[in-house]
């Protein structure tokens, strides 16, 4: 439990890291017992009759001191043959120089550990270093000094007291280090408090925070019955861990739910960028009202490695088919409303970047197998530069498979079936319901209608060799209309040529060859014939009927012009065509008898062939009086 509010507090922000020796160790480093040991027992055998070994290391070093005469050669001598040597390793603390949501550290060590490890400290060892601290990195407080400056090292039990309680020119560092206690709860690592300046220390420590202090937490593997009760009566918890297992613990805890916890209000958007960062990951982050939201994110060292691990309690009546398409036997993308997820995680990089509480529905995306831009070469010579497609191929059962190519506007799903004797093929085109552009349809069924005049051809990926089509399906002759319609986006790119006008989201279902050829044959200025069911029309006028009659007696020519030019919708563009003359060469009338002998005014007119030849002009009555004048 008081773990828990560890991790809770780290992703928050709001912990303080008070490392002691005993956190270095593992590096090969000496606790303060020890090295009280090894100083010690560097002495000559009358000099340890005069000192005392105790676990006080101040104390020892004090009596060295004074029975060195005051001179410290020998105590430092001792630190750099301990702590200048290269560490057995610095696992931990790479682990901890991973962790910017500890913004403070405070230390008794010697050793560079936490340098060394991290590139993003900010050393502070006396008030000159604070006044010129950058304040947005990591700060790391050494409080007894370090090697770097022998002068200043805090050693011995004097210095101790010169440091902390006599000397006024540190205020300002020792005022830092308070304030820094005062307002985060302290994590103590790697001290054991049956040494007495450890114990004192901590004494100040609560003296100094008073009753208003935030929490504090005490990490050791194991302590003594009175050290239990000495924490439990100062109001410190205790965690029964060793620091470097606590360490791993927080650094999992972090990956886990850090990232999640920023939508709760947790954490800050440049600690949350420079996890990221140490973690090669690459945030977008925004705020939205109190909390931060993970946009976009990539990988600093290439492509990044994601995995989702989720649970479902799925309805009956959807059950199967989520569960064919999760298990890849249908081409369906899922979409699965929070409801249905009991549990849900996105991990990136091993960072988990969201969980069940930061999505409302979940769209599991089919990913194709194969997809690029590719290039087609054909054995008639026909290339196809730059075409893209997405290629996914599922296996509904075990003797079957599907193949669905994705290309710009049109998909094309191959259903095989796998005999002992032959295989089956089943094709089947599904173009958009919008097609975006006549060039679009051009290149598809420009590609298509080789296929199926079982031409082979060549695919090409990044000018290499992908595929090698060589005809093992012969087509029925212009199967998906393939032929028919590459003539009909042929044509209307004419026409787009024609007008200078672009077709744009062309709908299948208003495909109308018969206003296309109508079209066509205004711009190419030549007569189109087309089917002529007949004309029934009244006519009052007697010398008109008589004219006609005589006209159609045998294979009349009629013909007719309108009054005004034509004009035709087509995908949504209308193209004026000139004045519309309609032309039948074998007319002839079907109620003659009846208008011979007047018994009716109403004409009835057919062709012979059931055809007549339409022709559009720029000017009015043009083909008529063409006609006229040849004859």
């Amino acid at each position: 439990m008081e773990k828990e509010k560890i991790f809770e507090l780290i992703r928050k922000e709001e912990i303080l890291l008070f490392a002691g020796a005993g956190l270095s160790r593992y590096a090969g480093y000496p606790s303060g017992k020890e090295l009280a040991e090894r100083m010690h027992a560097g002495l000559t055998p009358s000099e340890q009759e005069e000192i005392e070994l105790t676990f006080n290391l101040l104390q020892v070093t004090e009596d060295i001191y004074n029975i060195k005469n005051g001179n410290k050669n020998y105590l430092i001598n001792i630190l750099k043959n301990e702590f200048q040597k290269e560490p057995n390793s610095t696992e931990t603390h790479q682990l901890l120089a991973k962790i910017p949501q500890i913004k403070t550290i405070i230390t008794t060590n010697y050793d560079d550990l936490f340098e060394r490890t991290n590139k993003n400290l900010e050393v502070i060892r006396r008030s000159s270093d604070y006044s010129i601290a950058n304040t947005k990195k990591q700060e790391l407080f050494k409080i007894h000094g370090d090697l770097t400056d022998t002068k200043n090292i805090i050693l011995t039990k004097s210095d101790y007291n010169n440091f902390f309680i006599e000397n006024k020119d540190e205020t300002i560092f020792w005022t830092a280090v308070k304030d820094r206690l005062a307002s985060k709860h302290i994590l103590f690592i790697g001290y054991a408090l049956e040494d007495e300046n450890i114990r004192f220390m901590f004494e100040r420590i609560l003296r100094e925070l008073g009753d208003v202090r935030k929490e504090l937490f005490f990490v050791a593997p194991s302590i003594n019955l009175p050290t239990k009760k000495f924490l439990n009566r100062k109001g410190i918890n205790y965690i029964e861990s060793s620091g470097e297992d606590l360490i791993k613990e927080i650094d999992e805890d972090l990956k886990l739910n850090y990232i999640p916890g920023l939508t709760k209000g947790d954490g800050s958007a440049d600690t949350a960028f420079n996890y990221g960062l140490l973690n090669q990951i690459d945030f977008q982050i925004s705020k939205r009202k109190d909390a931060l939201q993970i946009g976009k994110f990539s990988s600093l060292q290439g492509l990044g490695r994601s995995e989702i691990k989720f649970n479902l309690e799925l309805p009956d009546d959807k059950k199967d088919k989520i569960l064919d398409a999760l298990n890849g036997k249908n081409f369906d993308d899922v979409i699965l409303d929070a409801e249905i997820i009991k549990d849900f995680s996105h991990f990136f990089n091993d960072i988990r970047i969201s969980n069940r509480d930061n999505i409302k529905k979940l769209w599991v995306k089919k990913v194709p197998h194969i997809h690029g831009n590719f290039e087609f070469v054909f054995e008639d010579g026909f290339e196809m530069d730059n075409y893209k497609m997405e290629i996914f191929i599922i296996n509904p059962e075990e003797n079957k498979s599907h193949i669905k190519i994705v290309f710009i506007d049109f998909t094309v799903i191959i259903e095989i079936i796998f005999n002992d004797d032959n295989t089956q093929y089943k094709i089947n085109i599904h173009p958009n319901k919008l097609i975006s552009s006549v060039k679009s349809g051009l290149n598809f069924y420009n590609i298509i209608s080789r296929i199926v005049n079982n031409q082979t051809f060549k695919l090409f990926k990044e000018n290499k060799l992908f595929y090698a089509y060589d005809n093992r399906i012969q087509f029925e002759e212009d199967t998906f209309d393939a032929k028919t319609l590459l003539d009909y986006f042929q044509k209307l790119k004419k026409i787009e040529q024609h007008f200078n006008v672009k077709f744009s989201n062309l709908d299948f279902n208003q495909i109308n060859e018969k206003i296309v050829e109508k079209v066509i044959a205004y711009i190419e200025n030549r007569a189109l014939i087309v089917k002529f069911d007949g004309l029934t029309f009244v006519n009052k006028n007697r010398d008109e009927i008589n004219s006609l009659l005589e006209t159609c007696k045998d294979k009349g020519v009629f013909l007719a012009s309108e009054n005004i030019k034509s004009t035709y919708s087509l995908h949504g563009l209308d193209f004026e065509t000139g004045y519309l003359n309609q032309i039948i060469v074998d007319a002839f009338i079907v109620n003659r008898e009846d208008l011979i002998k007047n018994n009716t005014n109403k004409v009835e007119l057919k062709s012979r062939s059931e055809s007549m030849q339409i022709q559009f002009c720029e000017e009015k009555d043009m083909l008529l009086n063409q006609h006229n004048s040849e004859q």
